[in-house]
């Protein structure tokens, strides 16, 4: 028999992943601005309070929204890394896909938005922090895997890559010109043939 503070624990993390699926949604089809708290509940069959209940602010669920794309884009990584045969392809393949994914500007609109609210601030350290930790395992595998070697160590690397990335896609939507030609995030990857 299930307690009714279970049934409503459930039905909580349920309501919390339609709102988050529905705010996704609409992040993936429409300017971040377009994006309101009433568009997001319509979407998700919620009332709008039920946002706020949830996720405390629209910002903070624009922000884990937009970060669960863009962890989900980054299997884009994976997929051009495994088709590299040579560290040097690997490097370019990792640093082109990085900055085709849709999901990167929606991640720099996100962080941007967190101005001084230092509770945002503190869950960007921490998404953040689970990025950087998902590439450093990925770049230690795909390096014991074909024998090759971080120069730098893959932690390096991995927050070197994602901040490079991130601020260039920052510079991009500000309307700095240059493009991708102009940067060298390959070479903020230190892997290399051993």
């Amino acid at each position: 028999m299930t307690s009714s503070s279970e049934a409503g624990t459930t039905r909580g993390v349920a309501t919390r992943a339609r709102i988050m699926a529905a705010a996704a949604g609409l992040l993936s089809g429409a300017p971040t601005g377009a994006v309101t708290v009433g568009a997001i509940a319509r979407a998700a069959g919620v009332y709008p309070n039920q946002i706020t209940h949830h996720f405390g602010s629209k910002d903070r669920l624009l922000l884990d929204a937009s970060f669960a794309l863009f962890l989900r884009d980054t299997t884009r990584l994976q997929a051009a890394g495994r088709r590299a045969a040579t560290a040097e392809q690997f490097r370019t393949a990792l640093a082109r896909t990085a900055l085709a994914m849709p999901s990167t500007v929606l991640v720099v609109r996100a962080i941007a938005a967190t101005g001084d609210d230092s509770a945002q601030r503190e869950r960007v350290r921490m998404l953040l922090a689970v990025l950087f930790r998902q590439s450093e395992r990925y770049l230690e595998r795909v390096a014991t895997e074909r024998g090759w070697v971080s120069v730098a160590g893959v932690g390096r690397d991995s927050r070197t890559f994602w901040s490079a990335v991130l601020g260039a896609t920052l510079l991009a939507s500000a309307g700095v010109t240059g493009g991708p030609s102009d940067l060298d995030l390959a070479g903020t990857i230190s892997i290399h043939t051993a």
